[in-house]
């Protein structure tokens, strides 16, 4: 045996029992005996050497062998079978003189070629072969040369076999492996959920299916019963099936989500079902404010079930507050009547804290509810459209001109230029006609419509002044004329140069304007102010207007044009088309609703998300964005009221509708991700800080809802993690909340490794690759059948090496001390001697 290269101990804190080995010396008195309290103290180091668990490398001619051998659910019944001949027979190729170690993965056996190793362990199925591998590892000591043998199909249910295999092929220790064949059929392969599932809310379960050619379904389980099953779907290969389902009350859910398969080879028991875990959390707390709907809020809850909690306090008063709740919903309610200050407040809750936000309703919302320059009115995802209708009221015109003698030459050019401009501030819906006086009065262009701009052009060409001015009759003309009229408007324009005879033309004009008839006047050429005509404009309620020259022509007022604004809600049978992926609506079809009965006009934001729009038109129904922390959305409908009675009617409406609540209150999530993740035989848990300034606290639940503290430790600004041992057979319930109430708290659950990790689940490719790391680690392939010259490989270092436990020689040390000191102390004494001699 070559000298020790190394000690070291399994126990170190026992070698502060050699601290003892002095009290011998003073205890119980002092010893004369020199001999007797060496041995005493000889003894007592030598017993806590022992109780150390001393051991030390030594030189030695051996290598370290290390045969793995697969024997997990996810083996070939083939394979199983002519497993242990081909273990035996690698056995035999190997030294005589090595070490060589059997570690079986898998339930143990009695029987096997387990007799022929040095020594045999065993790794749980659901651990997987990253931690045979370390295993593995750790048998060959440092500096020894050695090698694995890897038995293996290559499927395992914990893929972290990097470190191990990392190790190995730096240490230069070669892997070689024998492939074998895994188990085919139908199976599950993988299993995704949702990451918050809340009561009542539809959630969307996918399932990664493998088959050769068999119809299967999915079926979901739960201990009241079957929560769900999905539509048969023919596998080839490897296919995601989905299913839906309505998650049970909020707490820890025990469920079983198994294949049923027609057709091809039927899925085994421990390949065609998974055992799942799943936190269902608390339902959404909605703050419903309701104008015009009565029992809106009554209504509401009864559409969405039980995944939401409804509260409508009220808008006014003490006591509002909107912490607790996960999302405001402002339904058919004017601005008015929510005051400015809690409108600021809702809008710095959505921006700050996540505060989901949904504002929906008809004619006392959005635009016909006062909402266009409200504080919250940024925050919505659509425009609020109020368009305006121009009103033009018609108008009938008679145009009074004089033809007189005194208006020729420059004046008659004037006259028929200022009844142009007239003319032009007329619409085809008005009327025009024009009146000549020169000596008699006739109608020079009946009254007509405005239209006919032609005729009316050439009947105003047409005129040329002579003769003489008789005013009267023609004023008289104009009005019997338009008295017949059925216009809003009615105007007699007076266009002369102010030389007209006298006559009772008060009389007249009032007559005139007591039937809402105006009269203006124009003095037309160069001249003094004509008082005549501001008078006739007086006693007519008309105006008076100049026209010197064509430089300085007047603009007749004929009429006031007026608006009013259109209702934006828009009435009728409205068809709605989606816009938004599936990753909004989930398992929710929006076109599958009948069509709307009404809606409120607006448009889309630019940066906005329009899901639901109407067809033809394209108005958006549904709209959302986001807005700081939060989520704002707007339905543009009565969500329980009468333009939403066809929907209420028809299947879906209520998860049509909770989905969009649902999906608006994201922003408003726990403050911290929570993370669990099961590490050996230990459970690690990470809350990372999402928002706010609270410090989370964490509690194990047991057998009886008991709950544990789960200490956390700030490892990071913002991070926190916490550990407690877990055993492999043992599923995880953690409930997180923190110090501020309003937070709430959140529920994970992480079930136990037999259920998380089936062996016989692993998806084809999905393994390690067997011949990826033979050639990584400079082994090889082994074949199916032994082969008569087969050496196996060594590598990982030149000095051998043999671990040897000194334990067994301190305590034979120790033994035989003891024994000594009792001989030496029952020695017969010297003068006993002298006396019998």
């Amino acid at each position: 045996m070559s000298p020790l290269l190394a000690l070291a101990f399994e126990r170190p804190a026992w070698l502060v029992l050699a601290l003892c080995a002095a009290l011998p010396w003073f205890l119980p008195r002092r010893l004369r005996d020199r001999v007797q309290g060496a041995l005493r103290s000889l003894a007592v180091l030598a017993l806590a050497l022992a109780l150390a668990g001393p051991w030390s490398l030594t030189g030695g001619a051996r290598a370290h062998r290390v045969v793995i051998v697969d024997r997990s659910a996810s083996v070939s019944e083939a394979a199983l079978g002519r497993l242990d001949a081909r273990v035996a027979a690698l056995r035999r190729a190997m030294p005589s003189g090595d070490r060589v170690v059997l570690l079986e993965l898998g339930a143990p056996r009695e029987d096997g070629p387990a007799a022929a190793f040095d020594a045999r362990r065993f790794v749980p199925p659901a651990t997987g072969l990253g931690l045979a591998l370390q295993l593995a590892a750790m048998e060959v000591p440092r500096g020894a040369p050695g090698s694995v043998v890897l038995a293996s199909d290559g499927r395992s249910p914990d893929p972290a076999w990097s470190e191990a295999v990392t190790a190995l092929v730096e240490r230069g220790i070669p892997v070689e492996v024998l492939p074998l064949a895994a188990r085919d059929g139908t199976r599950l392969v993988g299993v995704r959920l949702e990451d918050c599932v809340r009561p009542g809310l539809t959630t969307r379960l996918e399932a990664e299916v493998e088959a050769r050619d068999a119809r299967v379904a999915l079926v979901l389980e739960g201990p009241g019963g079957e929560l769900g099953r999905s539509a048969p779907a023919v596998v080839r290969g490897r296919r995601t099936l989905t299913l839906d389902f309505e998650p049970p009350a909020p707490g820890f859910h025990d469920l079983v989500l198994r294949l049923e398969a027609s057709g091809g080879e039927p899925p085994r028991a421990d390949a065609g079902a998974r055992r799942l875990c799943l936190a269902v959390q608390e339902p959404l707390s909605v703050l419903y404010l309701g104008g015009r709907v009565r029992d809106g809020a009554k209504t509401l809850a009864g559409v969405l079930g039980q995944g939401f909690a409804v509260d409508s306090p009220g808008t006014g008063g003490d006591g509002f507050a909107l912490a607790g709740h996960d999302l405001v919903m402002l339904d058919d309610l004017p601005e008015a009547e929510l005051p400015r200050e809690l409108q600021a407040g809702i809008a710095d809750a959505v921006a700050e804290r996540g505060l989901g936000l949904v504002m929906s309703g008809g004619q006392a919302s959005f635009g016909p509810g006062g909402w266009s320059r409200s504080p919250l009115e940024k925050l919505l995802p659509v425009e609020l459209v109020q368009k305006e209708e121009k009103k033009d009221p018609s108008t009938a015109l008679a145009i009074i001109i004089d033809t007189s003698g005194s208006m020729s030459g420059n004046r008659i050019v004037l006259a028929k230029e200022v009844a142009r401009l007239a003319l032009r501030r007329l619409l085809p819906h008005d009327k025009v006609g024009i009146v000549e006086f020169y000596g008699t009065k006739r109608w020079a262009a009946p009254l007509q419509s405005a239209a006919n701009s032609i005729a009316i052009q050439r009947a105003l060409n047409r005129l040329d002044a002579g003769g003489g001015t008789i005013l009267y009759p023609a004023v008289e003309e104009a009005y019997f004329g338009l008295r017949n009229v059925q216009t809003r408007y009615k105007h007699i324009l007076i266009l002369t140069d102010g030389g007209v005879e006298t006559g009772d033309y008060e009389t007249l004009l009032r007559r005139i304007s007591q039937e809402n008839i105006c009269v203006s006047t124009v003095l037309v050429g160069p001249g003094r102010h004509s008082e005549f005509l501001v008078e006739l404009a007086d006693w007519g309620r008309g105006r008076y207007y100049h026209a010197p020259d064509r430089f300085n022509l007047c603009e007749i007022l004929l009429k006031q044009p007026s608006s009013s604004r259109l209702p934006a809600w828009r009435p009728g049978a409205h068809q709605c088309e989606s816009r938004g992926g599936r990753g909004f609506w989930g398992s929710v079809d929006p076109e599958a609703l009948p069509p709307l009965e009404g809606y409120v006009e607006t448009r889309p934001r630019p940066g906005a998300l329009d899901l639901l729009r109407t067809r033809g038109d394209g108005h958006p129904v549904l709209s959302t964005w986001s807005y700081g922390l939060g989520r704002v959305t707007a339905l543009t409908t009565e969500p329980v009221g009468p333009a939403t009675t066809s929907w209420r009617a028809a299947d879906g409406y209520g998860a049509f509708l909770g989905r969009i609540l649902a999906k608006s209150a994201d922003g408003r999530r726990f403050p911290f991700a929570v993370e669990l993740e099961r590490r050996a035989d230990r459970l690690l848990l990470r809350a990372r800080r999402l928002a706010g300034t609270a410090v989370p606290r964490a509690r194990l639940l047991g057998a009886g809802d008991e709950a544990t503290p789960l200490p956390l430790v700030e490892r990071a600004p913002g991070l926190w993690v916490g550990s407690r041992p877990l055993g492999l057979a043992a599923a995880a319930h953690v409930v997180v909340d923190t110090d501020a109430p309003a937070d709430g708290s959140y529920r994970a659950a992480l079930p136990a490794a037999t259920d998380a990790w089936p062996e016989a689940q692993v998806a084809t490719g999905q393994g390690l690759d067997l011949v990826a790391l033979a050639t990584l680690s400079g082994g090889a392939v082994l074949p199916a059948e032994p082969a008569a010259d087969y050496r196996p490989r060594t590598g990982g270092g030149s000095r051998p090496v043999a671990v040897v436990r000194l334990e067994p020689l301190f305590c034979l040390l120790a033994l035989l001390c003891f024994v000594a000191e009792l001989a030496w102390r029952r020695r017969p004494s010297r003068s006993m001697e002298d006396l019998v001699g």
